[in-house]
């Protein structure tokens, strides 16, 4: 029985006199032939001594490695505008819920109203309004402009969103073609 073919190789074989590996020992790491003491052994070996990690790795460079089955560039691509699509709109959300959260507040007088504007003076309620119909005509203008702002926002998702389909799906009809 050939050497190549053992099971295992004898770990005494392992490092040379000088303490480090050999080559044999160095190709039967490579070929999986060491047993779990030997392959612990020359690992620790490998972390601490230059010379044997610099001829390990001139070793594995020899290997040829296989190709994947499948081209992953445009799926990647693909993933990659996705996350991109989806940290640029959180960071757009957030900044547009900040804005209309600082405009609804500077509009209802928290931050002492608009700079360059005379102080409104109080009016008197006419006569048949009420407090409560004039909370709620402000709550609805400021519901109705946050509104607007939400939708401007989701029209620009949406919109993010049909591009990233329309390129996904060119990539798919690409992929069936190239593959018939």
């Amino acid at each position: 029985m050939t050497e190549s073919m053992a099971p295992y190789f004898d770990n005494n074989n392992l490092f040379d006199t000088a303490g480090c590996l050999t080559q044999r020992g160095l190709e039967a790491l490579r070929d999986d032939r060491l047993d779990d003491l030997g392959r612990l052994e020359a690992a620790e070996h490998l972390t601490f001594c230059d010379r044997c990690l610099a001829r390990y790795t001139a070793l594995l460079e020899s290997i040829r490695l296989s190709a994947p089955m499948r081209d992953l560039v445009p799926q990647v691509q693909a993933l990659m505008r996705l996350r991109a699509f989806r940290v640029m709109t959180n960071r757009y959300v957030s900044a547009a819920a900040a804005i209309a959260l600082a405009l609804a507040l500077w509009r209802f007088g928290m931050f002492g109203g608009v700079p360059g504007t005379a102080p409104r003076p109080q009016e008197e309620p006419r006569q048949g309004a009420s407090i409560s119909r004039m909370l709620s005509d402000t709550l609805n203008g400021a519901s109705q402009g946050l509104q607007n702002v939400l939708g401007s926002i989701q029209d620009t998702a949406l919109s993010g969103w049909a591009q990233i389909s329309d390129h996904t799906q060119q990539n798919h009809g690409q992929e069936a073609d190239d593959g018939e």
